[in-house]
């Protein structure tokens, strides 16, 4: 197996040595099997916790006082040793500890290793998520030496296996396999019946979820790894010479983009210069006041609630890895409290690529954020994904390259568990409803997949998803796309470097005139993402764009773009697995759009049909003329979606104390929009 794994990383999970005897004085340090087991087996130069024991977490280290440690031998397995019950007595006793290898890779080869953020090493053993639920698989060492999973024993939860059986060793280690997991936590003849806790090595498990994982990642050899360590004044100088030429050439990129796109835009416009459409008027729209009383252009919510008789509250909510995220709670002065004293169901919003929070606030009156609140009384908070409103880390700083470390991966191990266990802690309910959109619900489906965060599923009431962002559409087969996904990392460096993708779109949104950067933002958008106006408020375009695009990781839209992404790979998980979520998986409503060229809902809906048996699926609603935004940003957003969206928030929601029983059958809309009682 030792052959499949690069030579590296096998430094890396080797692991930290340190004696727990002393040798005897006679003894030759340099020639005695102890040192040499030693020696072999000492961690190289760049292992980023060998140099200090106090970032090892201490679950990871053999406790001296333990009575288990009395034995004649004591310590940390790798993958590749031999089963504790195997060790003779008379090996000398050592102290093992696995350096998690993650803390040596970047973003996109940890995407590769299916491995989490490094900065929380302490969270790298977790396979499933939640402060009540195990951790992390837990073995006993039966009277036989062999382990046995204590969920056997005692009747666990976990229908899932995350472990798979016998590990495969190759001939040259000469190694004899026992009938169980090797546990991290070394165990000999002496020390049988002591519960163990495994450590997971994601790079060396052959299991479906670890060499197979739901969350498929391009080829290791794409990327190069990041320094783990600050970065020296060299390194600096190396960074601002790379970043500077990246801006260089990512802003001739930008600037060739935005002129086809412009191009392509005048040629489609030719025809409404010579035959010009006639602005729709709808009854419940009272122009002449929003044009006087909503004609502020802000960059801050805030301002677009007071317009509508609301406020919003500005939260700060803090990761697992350390990187603060922006919360948005609106408020609603005419809010009763039930019966209980709590406020209304929750519902959390969270945002696409490129967009923030804001996206659900800027359609006056009707936008889905208020909406939802005065007409359904819930407690509405809007999420936002690390880097967005200027939102830093707490220990890094914008400018620090492992600022910008991540890819989606994080943002659905870290990010969307911080947001819903904040909502949860904040409102008193143990179930919220979520909406995502676009990469808001695609991070959603990766986290709820099996090895992510599937226990997250039952936090959640109910999924809602508009245009799922799980298989690419045909836009992804034309340009830039077909000439980004040919793109290696190293290539990618160079033209958007390591930091935030394109610095020329945040200095844009920051100093150009807010008219002209919509208009520019726009064009751009509407020709990579075919986006139209067609069924927008015209004089909404300059609001919508004041959050519209915020910045992202140069990682991150590399994992969308780039070689073996997304857009090459056309699927954010791996489609020829049978299974990607289990029982776990909250009720999922799926919304999509006839003119939505991004992303195809279709395949999923098929999957769901055929494979993905344990989901229940409440709604499939296909809205003909919408577009990828079209679910919160149309003019008639409120008939197409919104009265379909409390639907599925009111049946599926707990039942309020002061209410009566009522069925909590869903409802089913065809697509030509006609709502039929669910069978």
């Amino acid at each position: 197996m030792t052959t499949l794994i690069p030579s590296k990383l096998l430094g890396v999970t080797t692991s930290i040595i340190s004696p727990t005897s002393t040798p005897s004085p006679g003894s030759s340090s340099d020639s005695s099997p102890s040192s040499e087991v030693i020696k072999s087996l000492s961690p190289h130069d760049g292992a980023p916790l060998t140099g200090d024991s106090t970032l090892i977490p201490s679950k990871y280290i053999i406790d001296e006082k333990s009575p288990s440690s009395s034995s004649a031998s004591s310590g940390q397995t790798s993958s590749f040793q031999t089963h504790p019950s195997q060790i003779s007595p008379s090996a000398p006793p050592i102290h093992l500890t696995r350096a998690p290898p993650s803390t040596l890779l970047d973003a996109p080869a940890r995407a590769a290793m299916s491995l989490p953020n490094g900065f929380t090493a302490s969270a790298q053993a977790r396979a499933v998520r939640g402060s009540s639920e195990t951790r992390t698989p837990e073995y006993e060492i039966d009277e036989d030496g062999l382990g046995v999973p204590s969920s056997y024993s005692r009747g666990g939860e976990e229908s899932t296996p995350l472990l798979s059986p016998t590990p495969t060793y190759s001939n040259n280690h000469n190694l004899k396999p026992s009938l169980s997991r090797t546990s991290s936590a070394g165990s000999t003849s002496s020390n049988r019946g002591v519960l163990r806790r495994i450590f997971i090595d994601r790079s060396t498990t052959p299991s479906q979820h670890l060499t197979r994982p739901t969350f498929p990642p391009p080829s290791l050899s794409t990327y190069s790894p990041l320094p783990p360590k600050p970065l020296t004044f060299l390194a600096k100088i190396n960074l601002f010479i790379n970043q500077s030429i990246s801006i260089i050439l990512s802003t001739y990129f930008l600037i060739f983009v935005v002129l086809w796109a412009f191009t392509a835009e005048c040629c489609k416009a030719l025809p409404k210069w010579v035959w010009p459409d006639r602005p729709r008027k709808f009854p419940w729209d009272d122009e002449n006041y929003w044009k006087k009383e909503g004609k502020k252009v802000s960059k801050d919510p805030s301002d677009y609630a007071r317009q509508v008789g609301m406020d919003i509250e500005h939260q700060t909510v803090e990761t697992e890895d350390g990187y603060y995220l922006k919360m948005h709670r609106v408020i609603d002065p005419k809010a009763q409290p039930r019966s209980d004293g709590r406020g209304g169901f929750p519902v959390l919003i969270l945002h696409g690529l490129f967009q923030s929070s804001g996206s659900f606030v800027t359609s006056e009156d009707r936008s889905l954020a208020f909406w939802l609140a005065k007409n359904g009384g819930y407690q509405v908070y809007l999420g936002n994904t690390r880097g967005v409103f200027d939102m830093g880390h707490r220990n890094f700083s914008r400018n620090d390259p492992r600022f910008w470390d991540w890819t989606i991966r994080e943002l659905a191990m870290y990010d969307l568990p911080a947001l819903v266990e904040h909502v949860c802690r904040e409102t008193g309910y143990d179930k919220i409803a979520f909406i995502g959109h676009s990469q808001g619900n695609g991070l959603a489906f990766i986290s709820l997949s099996l090895g992510m965060c599937p226990s997250l599923g039952k936090k959640l009431s109910v999924f809602i998803a508009l245009a799922p962002a799980v298989y690419a559409g045909p836009l992804t087969h034309g340009f830039p796309f077909t000439a980004l996904n040919k793109m290696e990392w190293s290539t990618w460096k160079r033209f958007f470097g390591v930091l935030d993708f394109i610095p020329l779109m945040r200095w844009a949104y920051d100093y150009a005139p807010a008219r002209l950067f919509a208009s520019l933002g726009y064009i751009m958008f509407a020709f990579l993402f075919g986006w139209t106006d067609a069924n927008w408020l015209h004089r909404r375009k300059t609001k919508m764009f004041r959050f519209t695009p915020t910045p992202v990781s140069s990682a991150s839209i590399f994992w969308w773009c780039g070689k073996g992404g997304f857009a090459d790979r056309k699927c954010t998980l791996d489609d020829s697995l049978e299974r990607w979520f289990d029982g776990r998986f909250p009720p999922l409503s799926i919304y999509h759009g006839g003119r939505d060229y991004l992303v195809l809902a279709e395949p999923l809906i098929e999957r769901m049909e055929k494979k993905e048996k344990d989901l229940k699926v409440i709604k499939v609603t296909k809205l003909d003329k919408s577009e990828h935004c079209d679910f919160y940003w149309a003019a008639e957003a409120v008939e197409w979606a919104y009265l379909s969206f409390m639907d599925d928030i009111e049946s599926t929601r707990p039942k309020y104390p002061d209410e009566e029983e009522s069925p909590k059958d869903g409802t089913e809309t065809n697509i030509d929009g006609i709502e039929d009682g669910s069978e």
